[in-house]
């Protein structure tokens, strides 16, 4: 692996584990057509998603130091809103975190052993056309009334994640959906969205972690480490900062174009 392929990988990951496109989908479709070692990769992938965890501590300190905050709330019985607000705002985001994980436990080798095998370029087109729908339904009929998220959306989006197991199935894109359907608008789905990333990435690290600790899984050399690591970070907070600003005024009717001219190319390659 050189240098340009570590900032490669990582500049993908960072468009696409924020723009509703999914990053598994894309890192799958490098390994496939620039026939990279996907051992290794498995492990680098840790990597990436922990230069992305970092750009997401970093965009939203301030809901992170809020909720760490608030955690005072159960000690010194504070009554004041902001407190109550950042706690209802970790409790929603346990919550939303527990159907991926619990998928995630019980079938993720068995997802990965499926999704990596010749049919993989299939899958993927599949996936994307599957969200590029998603994402249109959503566009046409979410109701995009409500800043505030719910319960009913947390549950939502919540069960959406867990589909993004499947790569091609954009995270981003399926909850992001799952919360205009529930009648949040763009720009709050969205925000919640990528709230709801980093419990995941966390608890996808530190698993991958595990098998790098006890020898199942390799990582490149230290050089390309870091070379991947702050290649996805940088990547990761510009391109989540970009995203945010843009649903506020445009429809994300533009990455369903893409999804959908992506899936009818690589339908010919499958």
């Amino acid at each position: 692996m050189n240098f340009l392929l570590a900032v490669f990988l990582g500049i993908l990951q960072g468009i696409t584990e924020f723009f509703p496109v999914s990053s598994s989908g894309h890192l799958l479709l490098a390994e496939h057509f620039f026939d990279l070692d996907v051992e290794n990769l498995k492990a680098f992938d840790v990597v990436l998603h922990a230069g992305t965890l970092l750009a997401l501590m970093v965009l939203f300190w301030r809901e992170w130091w809020g909720m760490v905050r608030s955690s005072w709330f159960l000690v010194l019985g504070s009554k004041e809103r902001v407190e109550w607000d950042f706690l209802k705002l970790f409790l929603k985001l346990v919550v939303a975190t527990i159907p991926a994980a619990f998928i995630g436990l019980l079938f993720g080798d068995w997802i990965d052993m499926v999704t990596r095998g010749e049919n993989r370029v299939f899958l993927v087109a599949g996936f994307f056309l599957l969200v590029a729908i998603l994402l249109l339904v959503a566009e046409k009929f979410g109701r995009q009334n409500s800043e505030k998220v719910g319960w009913q959306n947390v549950v939502g989006m919540g069960i959406f994640q867990a589909l993004a197991l499947l790569p091609g199935i954009s995270r981003s894109g399926a909850t992001i959906a799952a919360g205009m359907f529930g009648g949040l608008s763009r720009s709050a789905a969205a925000k919640f969205s990528f709230l709801m990333l980093a419990p995941a990435t966390l608890g996808a690290t530190i698993l991958i972690s595990k098998k790098v600790c006890v020898g199942e899984l390799f990582l490149p050399s230290l050089e390309f480490t870091i070379v991947g690591f702050v290649a996805s970070a940088v990547s990761s907070f510009l391109f989540a900062s970009l995203l945010l600003k843009f649903v506020k005024k445009h429809s994300l009717v533009w990455f369903v174009v893409y999804l959908f001219a992506a899936a009818v190319i690589l339908t010919f390659f499958a």
